[in-house]
């Protein structure tokens, strides 16, 4: 079990930050014909450094047709792409916060980079096969927090939660070790994907009340660490629609910025772009007692087709053995 330090949250603001202040922020922006992506990361305005990394991977197949027998109008190349995003959060009061979730994003890109082929998709309407290669991922996450260790005794208790989003075409496949979150935004409605692995979440859940779980909400229950422990992941699939939104971030947004503030803020900016800068300067004016990151991703060519309105759970809980 990691503890990070507790801190009170302030959750309501006046009014949104001034333009001035956004400027300050550096926003990474990308895009294609079916989805724009904004991250940010920011140590905010208390802690002395970043202990929060992120990732964003567009992956691509591509096969050009350079000569073949066929009419014209058979002959066209074939593209297809798959976006990987990443928040990774070293947790606050253990040892090298900052050097666990490098580790974890590292190894995550590492092992994507030796694989014969990024693009997954579950054959056959097999979750199975996600989940699959899901734990590969996750084990070598597992092998490289133990290799940081066995190469330097110090890091030893050190640990990183994990959410990431897998996008491929008009699905999602949603993976969560911790208390980073992973949020679905449709029809101006946020919808929390990720279960915090948290000990106030846990009492929440056996019928605490808020006021008596709030003191825990920063305990820890699930990450990668180096324990040598086996540690459990949830899964889930989300089927996308046009205009969906993902949003992934660690605490150090959403213990600053309401879910009201999160909504409002995505309905008023001009852009992904914006909307992702202004998130992280709300957070910075609530308080920023905590490094701040997050990833938005609007999907603007997903399959607009009707789907159920609950996101379907795919595999919870699933063991990893370190």
């Amino acid at each position: 079990m990691s503890l990070e330090d507790a801190e009170d949250e302030n959750e309501t603001v006046d009014e949104l930050p001034p333009i001035g202040s956004l400027e300050k922020l550096s926003v990474q922006y990308f895009s294609n014909h079916a989805i724009e992506v904004a991250a940010v990361t920011h140590r905010g305005a208390v802690r002395s450094h970043n202990e929060d990394q992120y990732a964003v991977v567009r992956r691509s197949r591509f096969s050009e047709l350079l000569a073949c027998s066929l009419d014209d109008d058979d002959l066209s190349g074939e593209r297809e792409d798959a976006w990987l995003l990443m928040v990774a959060d070293g947790l606050g009061g253990q040892v090298s916060g900052q050097v666990a979730s490098a580790t974890a994003i590292r190894a995550v890109l590492k092992f994507g980079g030796e694989l014969s082929s990024w693009i997954m998709r579950p054959s056959d309407g097999r979750p199975a096969d996600m989940e699959a290669r899901v734990s590969m991922y996750c084990d070598a996450i597992n092998r490289a927090m133990q290799a940081k260790v066995d190469s330097d005794p110090s890091l030893i208790g050190m640990a990183t939660t994990l959410t990431t989003a897998y996008v491929y075409g008009s699905n999602a496949t949603v993976c969560n070790l911790g208390d980073s979150r992973s949020y679905l935004i449709r029809n101006h409605e946020l919808q929390q994907i990720t279960r915090d692995h948290t000990l106030a979440e846990e009492l929440r859940s056996h019928g605490m009340p808020t006021h008596v779980t709030h003191a825990y909400r920063n305990v820890v229950t699930r990450c990668f660490d180096t324990s040598g422990k086996s540690a459990n992941f949830d899964l889930f699939h989300l089927d996308l629609r046009s205009d969906d939104r993902l949003l992934l971030c660690s605490d150090g947004l959403t213990n600053m910025v309401s879910d009201s503030e999160l909504m409002q803020i995505i309905r008023v900016a001009e852009s992904t772009e914006e909307a992702c800068r202004m998130l992280a300067a709300t957070a910075l004016r609530n308080g920023g007692k905590d490094n701040i990151t997050l990833i938005l991703a609007h999907l603007t060519g997903a399959d607009s087709s009707p789907i159920a309105e609950s996101s379907e759970t795919l595999c919870m809980d699933t063991t990893l053995t370190n």
